[in-house]
């Protein structure tokens, strides 16, 4: 078996560069690297600030829709009357549990729509919070729901039962939209938290 020497017979060429080449060459590939991480910092920050608006327009859409959806609710809530019959509380109950219908399917979808945001990392906290806020609100109605399908079947006890429980769902929606306020205040102020 034969060895080869491979210093011998494997000779790069001498290649000859002077300095002004040299410092061209390495200013261009300078140069070509600031202009990538550029435009990669710009593409980023892009896509963040995208993500941001579009979860953003998200959110204002179910803040409007469940605004015009508590209007009707406050106003069917006011127009109770003190001493109702059978046939008023009977109809007053049917429209609360339309109500609760539209509200469980109007939240069921927002959540839906925002949990599904891709948001940046500083954002996640307000965007669980906001679907905290939705799950509990959609509580709340599927008890308001149940509470007239309770009353219609003469289950009272069950009924009122129901209607305490979309109460207290209530309650825990206005806490959480409080922490998605903070969480988005954090969020846009740029905390970490």
């Amino acid at each position: 078996m034969r060895v080869v020497d491979l210093k011998g017979s494997l000779k790069l060429p001498k290649i000859n560069v002077d300095r002004r080449d040299a410092l061209v060459a390495v200013l261009a590939a300078a140069a070509v690297i600031s202009i990538a991480f550029c435009g990669w910092t710009l593409f980023v920050d892009y896509t963040e600030t995208s993500r941001v608006a579009a979860f953003s327009r998200h959110v204002a859409a179910s803040e409007a829709d469940l605004f015009l959806l508590s209007g009707n609710i406050s106003s069917h809530m006011r127009s109770r009357p003190g001493h109702p019959s059978i046939a008023e509380c009977d109809a007053w109950m049917r429209e609360l549990g339309a109500l609760a219908d539209y509200g469980r399917g109007l939240t069921s979808y927002h959540r839906q729509v925002i949990a599904a945001d891709v948001v940046p990392e500083a954002y996640t906290g307000s965007q669980s919070a906001y679907t905290r806020a939705l799950d509990n609100l959609n509580r709340a109605f599927s008890l308001w729901s149940s509470a007239a399908g309770a009353y219609h079947t003469g289950a009272y006890t069950a009924a009122n039962n129901n209607l305490a429980g979309a109460d207290r769902a209530w309650k825990d929606y206005i806490t959480a939209i409080s922490d998605y306020d903070r969480e988005l205040r954090r969020a846009e102020e740029g905390e970490e938290g």
